[in-house]
């Protein structure tokens, strides 16, 4: 087993520039902070390893959490790309992984179809995991997706929802008073090679998903794009920051208030590009590449934190013990490459 441990780190970031002149203006409501100084100051931290994904060396899959009724968390993974099993549909993964943070096992639902690759995350409502968009495979041949579907983990099924107003993938997912908010993250390929096909309004354009009448609503478009950011719900508020504008990293951190449908941009996130991320104690923790870093909304500072010994497809709050902890799942984005391993961050 592997231990990493900071015990202090001071490093100035130097952000990459994410828009030029022409770029994306501002919707009409949206309110612009001023950015707060790259971060100067690291949280005491640990990441341990932890056992190997036993279900395949998995990327581009989507992670969930529920609490069961011991209060412990249990963490389920959906579709991705086997990498061992080569490209395309081939690799697709149709079964869903199951987690068992406490006793470190692996089990799996392999009765119910959860194929997606690229999803746009998944969002937990009243013991139901939701999961919209992506791809129907790994070769994306077939394009985005407009299907939504709930997982119930109590019954083992998997029931199908309203579709999405538009097809979508790479976006980013929160949960805000029992309604799901999906930020669509992907440029529409039938555009292509319109000259700004990727610069397009309704890839920032906001969706509310009500399970209790099975509907979509449009919201106020972001006033940046997120391509495969992180994102998380603080204070009933959907923060989302990183990820990319087309194929350029952006660092941009975008904040929704469902209250009065509008958005606040916020000091960005040191590292631009494809970010994962979610809320520990009240603030937002994103790992970017080979970096990790962790927001404080009462400040609006970023710190920086030990980044994990390999690249993650997802991150999830876990309660381990009655302690809550952070899991990093699969993947391959940052340092290293070994798709099947598991990781916990002690704050």
């Amino acid at each position: 087993m592997r231990t990493t441990t900071v015990l202090s780190a001071c490093a100035t970031v130097a952000l990459v520039a994410c828009t030029s002149e022409n770029g994306p203006t501002e919707p009409e409501g949206t309110e612009t902070m001023a950015p707060a100084a790259a971060p100067v100051a690291a949280a005491v931290n640990l990441w341990r390893e932890r056992g190997p994904h036993r279900f395949g060396t998995v990327i581009g899959g989507a992670i969930g959490v529920m609490t069961n009724s011991a209060g412990q968390s249990v963490v389920y993974g959906f579709g991705g790309c086997d990498v061992v099993q080569g490209s395309g549909s081939q690799c697709t993964v149709s079964h869903i992984a199951i987690y068992n943070p406490v006793t470190d096992a692996w089990t799996g639902d392999a009765a119910n179809e959860a194929s997606v690759w690229m999803s746009n995350g998944v969002g937990t409502i009243g013991g139901k995991l939701y999961v919209t968009g992506g791809y129907p495979t790994h070769d994306r041949t077939d394009g985005m997706s407009r299907r939504a579907w709930a997982y119930d983990p109590a019954a083992r099924q998997v029931t199908p929802l309203a579709d999405m107003p538009r097809a979508t993938a790479e976006g980013v997912t929160g949960v805000i008073n029992g309604r799901l908010y999906v930020l669509p993250g992907s440029c529409d390929s039938n555009l292509w090679p319109r000259p700004g096909y990727c610069q397009q309004e309704p890839i920032r354009r906001l969706y509310r998903y009500d399970p209790a009448t099975n509907k979509w609503g449009a919201r106020k478009s972001a006033p940046h794009y997120h391509r495969s950011g992180a994102g998380g719900v603080i204070g009933g508020k959907f923060y989302v920051v990183g990820g990319f504008n087309g194929f350029d990293p952006v660092a941009h951190l975008d904040v929704y208030d469902p209250a009065t449908d509008t958005w606040t941009t916020r000091a960005p996130l040191p590292t631009a590009g494809r970010a994962i991320g979610t809320v520990l104690l009240g603030k937002l923790y994103v790992i970017a590449g080979s970096n990790a870093y962790v927001y404080d909304p009462g400040t609006n500072k970023w710190s920086s934190i030990a980044a994990p010994a390999w690249g993650h497809e997802g991150v999830v709050r876990v309660v381990i013990n009655g302690k809550p902890k952070l899991l990093a799942v699969g993947g391959h984005h940052g340092p290293g490459f070994e798709p099947n391993n598991t990781e916990v961050y002690t704050p």
